[in-house]
C-alpha cells in the first residue's frame, strides 16, 4: 500500500514515500560483477547492512566533531533561501532517500523555527540513477500540496547524477506540471549541478559515515526489474535489526543544538553553486580520471569526499586520490577509513575535487 512511513524518525518528521520490501542480500564481489557486466542494475540488488565498527564510529564521532558546526551554518543558509522561495505560505520538502533524509529532517526542524508561517511537510522519495525519479511518490505529494511549494534536496553533490535525473526525469514526464521545479537544494554542491547550494567547498559531511543507523532505519532505494513504470512506490528494505546502533533521532538532536547558535541570516543568503563553470571541470576532471585508469565506465569514478567516503564503505575501491589543499582533518579520516578497507591513497597537486574515489573491476 501506499502510504508514508517514518522509520525511526518521529512521524511528524518525515513520510518515507517507499515500499517497505524484504530481499535477499547479495554479496559485495558478486553485486560488481553483475553491475559492471550489466546483468543486473544495482538498485534490483542490496548488500548486507552490519552495524558499525568501533572504528568506524570513531572516525564518525571525530567528524562530528570537526564538521558539525560546519553543516549546522550551511543548514541555516539552506533554510533561509527555500523559505525565502516559498510560494503562498507553502513549503513541502522533498528528499531524496537517504543521503538526503537526515538533511531534510533538520531543513524542517530549523524552517519550523525561523519560517512558522510556513505550511510545511517533509517526504522522503527514491530516485535511482538511469532509472529516474519515483512518480508514483510524486504523484502521491501533488495530490495533496501545490507543485509550486515542492524543493528537491539531498546531502551533497557528487558528479551531479541525482541533479541530472531529477531534470531529466521531470522534463519528460507528460504529467509534469510547468510549476514544478525539479532543481535540487543543497548544504554543499561540489561539480556545480545544485539549483541552490550554501557551500561550494568540500568537506565531509558526518552523516555520510553511518548510513542506515544514521537515516532512520531505512536503506538504500531498491526496484526490482520490470517495477520501473508501475503505480507503486519504490521500495526500500527496513533494518530493524540495527535498531540498538540507531543514532538517527540523536543526531537530530546533536546537530539541532548546534543550529540553536546560528543566527538565521538576515539578507538573502548568495548561492554558491559554481553552475556551468564548475561544471565544466567536472567534466573535465572525470574525463581525465578515466583516460588515467584507462576506464570507460563512468560509474566507475565518483568524484568529491562524500562520494569516496561512500565507496570506501559499501563498494569495492581500487585506489583513492586526495587533493593537497583537501582539509587535514578530513583527509586524515579518508586515510584511516582507506586503511581499514586496505585501498591505497594518492595525494596529487591540483585535483580538481578533493578527494576521487576508483571503483575495481570486477
Amino acid at each position: 500500500m501506499n502510504e508514508p512511513f517514518s522509520g525511526s524518525y518521529a512521524a511528524a518528521e518525515v513520510g518515507f514515500l517507499m515500499r517497505r520490501m524484504q530481499l535477499e542480500t547479495t554479496a559485495l564481489d558478486e553485486r560488481e560483477r553483475m553491475i559492471q557486466s550489466g546483468e543486473r542494475h544495482y538498485s534490483e540488488m542490496i548488500g548486507p547492512e552490519d552495524a558499525p565498527t568501533r572504528g568506524r564510529m570513531k572516525l564518525f564521532r571525530e567528524c562530528l566533531a570537526s564538521n558539525g558546526d560546519r553543516m549546522a551554518e550551511d543548514l541555516s543558509l539552506l533554510a533561509a533561501a527555500m523559505a525565502e522561495s516559498a510560494v503562498d505560505g507553502e513549503l513541502t520538502v522533498v528528499s531524496i532517500a537517504r543521503a538526503g533524509t537526515p538533511v531534510g529532517v533538520l531543513l524542517w526542524h530549523r524552517l519550523r523555527e525561523v519560517a512558522p508561517h510556513l505550511r510545511l511537510k517533509h517526504y522522503s522519495i527514491s530516485v535511482i540513477r538511469d532509472r529516474g525519479v519515483d512518480f508514483a511518490a510524486l504523484r502521491w505529494i501533488m495530490s495533496r500540496h501545490a507543485p509550486a511549494s515542492l524543493r528537491f534536496v539531498d546531502g551533497w553533490t557528487g558528479k551531479g547524477t541525482i541533479a541530472h535525473e531529477l531534470r531529466v526525469s521531470i522534463a519528460g514526464w507528460p504529467e509534469a506540471p510547468p510549476e514544478l521545479d525539479s532543481g535540487l537544494w543543497v548544504p554543499l554542491d561540489v561539480c556545480g549541478a545544485a539549483k541552490y547550494a550554501a557551500s561550494c567547498d568540500d568537506y565531509l559531511i558526518p552523516s555520510t559515515l553511518l548510513g542506515g543507523t544514521l537515516s532512520g532505519l531505512v536503506s538504500r532505494s531498491v526496484l526490482p526489474s520490470g517495477e520501473e513504470d508501475g503505480d507503486a512506490f519504490h521500495g526500500c528494505v527496513p533494518l530493524d535489526s540495527l535498531r540498538r546502533y540507531d543514532l538517527s533521532r540523536w543526531f537530530i538532536g546533536v546537530i539541532r543544538s548546534r543550529l540553536a547558535t546560528v543566527a538565521s541570516p538576515l539578507e538573502s543568503p548568495p548561492n554558491a553553486s559554481g553552475g556551468a563553470a564548475r561544471r565544466g571541470e567536472t567534466a573535465r576532471c572525470l574525463e581525465t580520471m578515466l583516460a588515467r585508469h584507462g576506464l570507460s565506465d563512468r560509474n566507475r569514478i565518483k568524484l568529491g569526499i562524500g562520494e569516496t567516503v561512500r565507496v570506501l564503505l559499501r563498494r569495492k575501491p581500487e585506489t583513492v586520490w586526495i587533493s593537497d589543499r583537501t582539509n587535514p582533518t578530513d583527509a586524515d579520516l579518508i586515510r584511516r577509513l582507506a586503511q581499514l578497507r586496505k585501498v591505497p591513497v594518492t595525494a596529487e597537486t591540483g585535483l580538481s575535487f578533493d578527494a576521487v574515489a576508483v571503483i575495481a573491476s570486477a
